[in-house]
């Protein structure tokens, strides 16, 4: 199940590929700077869960030392449910494979949003912060209409 996920696991983000890509797109516009945020998590997601299905397998061929945390984590593969250790950096779900996907969902909206350009309709439960999205957008829209006050503006979502 380790080298099924593995397969399946997003490739890291090169961070000055994504910078150069933000550099791009307007560094300092409150949507790309949102966007940089929910990349970092998403790497640390990707990171810890790489980690941890890698030092499964190390630990299961006896390479390495199988730890409390790695035989927590085992556990709960087997039992279909999501390590502690990745829901604390992330998000909870019913079960792995729907947490996984999620994943997968969540990382191919930012990808695309990073390297193909902003998205025309976004998918608000995919973000770690979906008040800091509202809140970067009602930014943007304020700043770009003159005479417009961040306090007295709203956002209607559909």
């Amino acid at each position: 199940m380790a080298d099924e996920m593995l397969s399946k696991l997003p490739d890291d983000y090169i961070a000055h590929h994504v910078k150069d890509r933000i550099n791009e797109m307007g560094a300092l516009s409150s949507m790309n700077i949102f966007l940089k945020q929910e990349i970092d998590r998403m790497q640390r997601v990707i990171t810890c869960v790489r980690n941890t299905l890698t030092d499964l397998k190390l630990a299961i061929e006896g390479t390495i030392i199988m730890s409390e945390k790695l035989r927590e984590a085992l556990d709960n593969i087997f039992d279909a449910k999501v390590p502690p250790t990745w829901t604390r950096i992330s998000w909870d779900s019913s079960t792995i494979g729907f947490w996984f996907t999620e994943m997968i969902e969540r990382n191919a909206q930012f990808h695309s949003w990073c390297f193909n350009g902003r998205p025309h309709v976004f998918w608000m439960t995919g973000f770690f912060n979906p008040q800091g999205f509202l809140t970067a957008m009602r930014q943007e829209v304020t700043r770009a209409h003159k005479g417009w006050a961040l306090d007295q503006s709203f956002s209607i979502t559909r």
